[in-house]
């Protein structure tokens, strides 16, 4: 029955949010806040209940990862490459090292607390973005070409901060020592390799052998579940595991020519299904559950200073490095705020670090709403931004 109610009421706040134009991500999040309000998680959430919404939500990160793999496609790198590589330090780099250094020497926190929201405030979900261009019908164009390979560019440097920062995590957790976890990492890769070229392969011309979608599902996610399993094992920690696997699978499919290409769109297909219609949604609620709404109000302040901080590292990162390659300020605004929404990759990484306790729940809270605001402004910005582009470009 709370699975239930979480996903109704999930997917009427995440449908009314898409009717009017906004990511659907900040309906099934405010749906969490509104079931995480104490007079309805008293008589919705037990123990038991809240138990298994933190699995399925925990599920969904996994298969989250492992989507973000199979769908990071190296071939985009090569639009406007030099460009998007600066573009993507700048506004990457920017809101990382000005939310870090504010965190750290302005406001007192400790280097692990400060790292975290230093990447919370430099990750973007580009998909938004994507969205919106096709709906203006301008994703061929020139700009919307920049955009794409500025994200596509921009996710490789995330993947390397979010990958380096949970490993940081998996080691503040475990207390384990540097050179051990050197020596796993080292051993993983090895076990990697090994997979690519001769488990992986083998394992998924079996699995095609009766020609069905649902064996090639199965057989992706023994694959990934092995994967993240084996990384956590080795203290690589499962979610790393999950995003290489998908790299893996993706570059399996491309290389083997037995492998028939459409596989990896039905593997992706049957993954987006589940992971985007059953349990991400329940991740997104789980966030808002978690969330403290009572440290909201208080905190406004320093909600709209790590605003600030996204924004204006993001858009004026963004505006800089398009500058500097000959480009207009019209042009690095509009970037700017099209790969400024956040909302997917953050979540994970504070969901986790308020388990391990290395966050408060205070700065969770404040974290989830920044994310909300930015995901919220920056689309109708970003939009408004295009239109007028369109009609000058006319």
């Amino acid at each position: 029955m709370t699975i239930l109610i979480c996903l109704v009421v999930a997917y009427l706040f995440s449908a009314f949010f898409r009717f009017i134009g906004l990511p659907r991500v900040i309906g099934q999040i405010i749906a969490g806040l509104v079931l995480g309000i104490p007079v309805i998680s008293s008589y919705l959430f037990n123990p038991q209940s809240l138990d298994v919404l933190s699995f399925l939500a925990n599920l969904g990160i996994i298969l989250l990862f492992y989507y973000v793999g199979l769908e990071t496609d190296f071939r985009a790198f090569t639009q406007n490459v030099k460009k998007s590589i600066s573009i993507s330090l700048f506004n990457t780099m920017t809101p990382f090292l000005i939310g870090f250094f504010v965190m750290k020497f302005f406001l007192g926190f400790d280097t692990v607390a400060s790292i975290i929201t230093g990447v919370a405030l430099s990750v973007s979900a580009q998909s938004i973005s994507v969205d919106l261009l096709e709906e203006l019908k301008i994703l061929k164009t020139r700009l919307g070409n920049l955009i794409v390979s500025a994200g596509a560019v921009d996710d490789m440097i995330e993947l390397v901060l979010v990958s380096v920062l949970l490993s940081f995590l998996h080691l503040a957790i475990s207390n384990l020592t540097l050179f051990r976890l050197v020596f796993d990492i080292v051993l993983f890769l090895l076990l990697i390799i090994f997979a690519r070229f001769v488990v992986i392969p083998s394992t998924m011309k079996f699995f095609d052998l009766e020609h069905s979608a649902s064996a090639r599902f199965m057989g992706s996610l023994i694959i990934v579940l092995f994967i993240a399993s084996l990384s956590e094992l080795l203290n690589v920690g499962a979610l790393i595991g999950a995003m290489v696997a998908g790299m893996i699978i993706r570059q399996t499919i491309k290389k083997e020519v037995s492998i028939p290409d459409w596989e990896q769109a039905d593997i992706s297909r049957s993954i987006h299904t589940i992971a985007f219609g059953f349990l991400i949604p329940l991740f997104f609620v789980w966030i808002g559950v978690k969330t403290d709404v009572t440290q909201i109000l208080p905190n406004l302040g320093f909600i709209f200073l790590l605003f600030a901080i996204a924004t204006v590292g993001t858009v004026g990162g963004s505006i800089i490095a398009v500058m500097l390659a000959k480009g207009s300020f019209r042009e690095g605004l509009i970037l700017g705020f099209g790969l400024n929404p956040k909302g997917d990759l953050e979540l994970v990484i504070i969901a986790l670090a308020l388990q391990s306790s290395l966050i408060t729940p205070q700065l969770f809270a404040v974290i989830v709403v920044m994310s909300l605001l930015t995901t919220f402004v920056s689309p109708i910005v970003f939009k408004r931004l295009l239109i007028n582009h369109k009609r000058t470009k006319a």
